[in-house]
């Protein structure tokens, strides 16, 4: 998988903290179940109306050539990289991928094309980038819980949220509606969180879909897997492919150690 490399952009870090842990610190939260949020697979009602103000499809882009897709640029050769980035994370086969020491393989779209990266400035177990520019963010949080804790989805939401919070102080946050949902992942009950909003850091202001989800993963510990989808010029594609992972990906999550997952030191 390759050894990962320091990401130490400071806009990183303040995505990182802003689309995944501000997130989680506020509430209240309106339980929902999870729906894919993409306009073309709207069903219309029975009954033969017509719907003539139906807004007109946009037409696919034309993708990338195979040969310049890259884990630098998964948009390759397109001519918009970042929408045929995200298009890719709409269209792809679900993959696999580890951290380096083989404790955890967590869920990606277009597996291959994504790099194992660290965050600097975000206390974190893995985390993921897709292309160069963090077309989108996958992150991994492990977390150790005092003995005799109960180890629950709920308790394991809660312990994030209240380590989290402190940390998104230093950025202006602002949140639309928080949405949660509920699945089942290895016959347990699996909380899943997401929001859209926007923060400001080094002089300007980014706008994000998120979703995270608590794992009762560990008998000592609680797994936190979770993405962030900057808007840039495409909102509505980032918002599908935040509720892709909703759908489909939190419930692939396969921790591969009964006890809590530790970084191990590098050589």
């Amino acid at each position: 998988m390759g050894r990962p490399t320091i990401v130490k952009e400071s806009f990183v870090a303040a995505f990182a903290l802003s689309g995944v842990l501000c997130a989680c610190a506020s509430g209240p939260h309106a339980a929902q179940e999870p729906t894919l949020a993409s306009s073309t697979n709207a069903t219309q009602e029975s009954g033969g109306a017509t719907h003539s103000e139906a807004p007109a499809i946009k037409a696919r882009p034309k993708p990338p050539s195979p040969e310049s897709i890259t884990v630098k640029e998964p948009g390759g050769d397109a001519e918009n990289p970042e929408e045929a980035a995200l298009f890719r994370q709409i269209d792809e086969a679900w993959g696999q991928r580890n951290d380096k020491d083989d404790q955890l393989l967590l869920p990606l779209p277009d597996a291959e094309h994504w790099k194992r990266v660290r965050y600097w400035g975000v206390e974190h177990f893995v985390g993921f980038r897709y292309g160069s520019e963090h077309r989108v963010l996958a992150i991994g949080f492990v977390q150790e819980v005092p003995a005799g804790t109960p180890v629950t989805t709920d308790t394991c939401m809660r312990r994030f949220e209240a380590w989290g919070r402190p940390q998104t102080k230093p950025y202006d946050v602002k949140f639309g509606p928080f949405q949660v949902h509920h699945q089942r992942w290895r016959d347990q009950r699996l909380e899943v969180h997401t929001v859209d909003g926007e923060f400001s850091a080094v002089f300007s202001t980014t706008q994000f879909s998120a979703a995270w989800a608590a794992y009762p993963a560990y008998t000592d510990g609680c797994l936190i897997y979770a993405v962030a989808v900057p808007w840039r010029d495409h909102p509505e594609l980032a918002k599908q492919v935040r509720d892709r992972w909703v759908n489909e990906a939190f419930t692939q999550v396969d921790p591969k150690t009964p006890t809590r997952a530790v970084r191990q030191p590098s050589p």
